[in-house]
């Protein structure tokens, strides 16, 4: 008998970010509209400790202000919009604090993949991340936390042993390091990860998760893949494409009398 293949979530990549701005509340309210069961955002420290999420390291490319994250107090980076570039309609979005998402996607049975790009050597940063994220549990399950920077997983992985860590990057390149950390996640750029070291992955018991794919008719290949989840800028219609992918293979099953 085959192992059923497992049906991929859809992850909103900065939120719904193909129509809103990245990382903002308009952005996570509308990836929560359309469905969306996990969401993907990216956090900094601030000047005064909070951690905010923005994806760049200076606020200077997605709002009217200017400087680095880490030298602007949350006073100073709140006073900031972050949406007028995408359009009038987004003016007076604020830059939100991972505290402030947490908070609106528990109650919502939405889960977080919040990256980290890296911590200062004297930071309580991943104390208070894993402390966050016990806080705002999903009822669908725990919260993710990935990073390009094995370092940065390790140092949470001290704060807090269970919060699942998925490192980032092409597939032949990190599944050594996912496999000697043990690592629950592999968070592959989508063009990288081959059917092969697919099959190594969740040979080995990894969950493998693509980014960032916006292609919609590329969805059927991946899910045959067994990926776990297909972060997306554009949830709304890679959801369509997933309940088209999920029709078709029941129809298949029921023609094969194996449902």
């Amino acid at each position: 008998m085959s192992v059923p293949i497992p049906v991929p979530e859809i992850e909103a990549h900065r939120g719904s970010s193909c129509d809103c701005p990245e990382n903002t509340m308009a952005a996570f309210r509308r990836a929560v509209e359309v469905g969306a069961p996990s969401i993907e955002l990216d956090i900094h420290e601030c000047r005064d400790g909070e951690l905010v999420v923005m994806h760049d390291p200076s606020v200077d490319r997605t709002t009217d202000g200017k400087g680095a994250i880490a030298d602007l107090t949350l006073g100073a980076l709140r006073r900031l919009d972050c949406g007028r570039w995408r359009g009038e309609a987004f003016a007076g979005e604020r830059i939100p604090t991972l505290e402030e998402v947490l908070a609106f996607v528990a109650p919502r049975n939405v889960r977080l993949n919040v990256e980290v790009k890296a911590f200062g050597p004297a930071s309580d940063a991943p104390r208070r991340l894993v402390a966050l994220l016990g806080r705002y549990v999903a009822a669908s399950g725990p919260h993710v936390v990935s990073s390009f920077a094995v370092d940065a997983l390790l140092s949470v992985r001290a704060a807090g042993e269970g919060v699942p860590l998925a490192v980032l990057g092409n597939a032949p390149e990190i599944l050594p390091s996912v496999r000697q950390q043990r690592f629950a996640w592999m968070h592959a750029a989508f063009r990288t990860l081959s059917a092969e070291l697919a099959a190594a992955a969740q040979g080995d018991g990894i969950r493998v998760m693509v980014w960032t794919l916006n292609q919609p008719e590329l969805l059927p290949y991946y899910a045959q893949l067994g990926v776990r989840k297909v972060c997306t800028d554009c949830p709304e219609a890679m959801g369509r494409a997933l309940a088209a992918w999920r029709e078709q293979a029941a129809q298949t099953a029921l023609r094969n009398g194996s449902c």
